[in-house]
């Protein structure tokens, strides 16, 4: 009976020994695991610098959009006003 666990044991052993390898296999190293989060902190900084020059970019064309609103209102009340101007006489 001892010697069924003892061949129970080495088989346990020779099976966990089988998984931890393939297991090792499967994964990645430690500079590689180190390398795929540097890879992910630089897509993340570069997404936020794409979404500030998008929100930038965004504020300048709604201002100038603005501006020239404006711009055509004032031509056109000035132009209203130099026509009556001129034929109201």
């Amino acid at each position: 009976m001892i010697q069924d666990r003892r061949n129970n044991a080495d088989l346990i052993e020779a099976i966990a020994d089988a998984v931890r390898g393939e297991i090792s296999r499967l994964t990645v190293s430690a500079e590689m695991h180190y390398e795929h989060h540097e890879f992910i902190r630089e897509w993340i900084e570069e997404r936020k610098r794409k979404r500030e020059w998008r929100d930038k970019v965004k504020a300048q064309v709604g201002g100038w959009m603005i501006i020239s609103i404006l711009g055509v209102i004032g031509t056109g009340a000035w132009t209203t006003f130099q026509y009556l101007r001129d034929h109201l006489k």
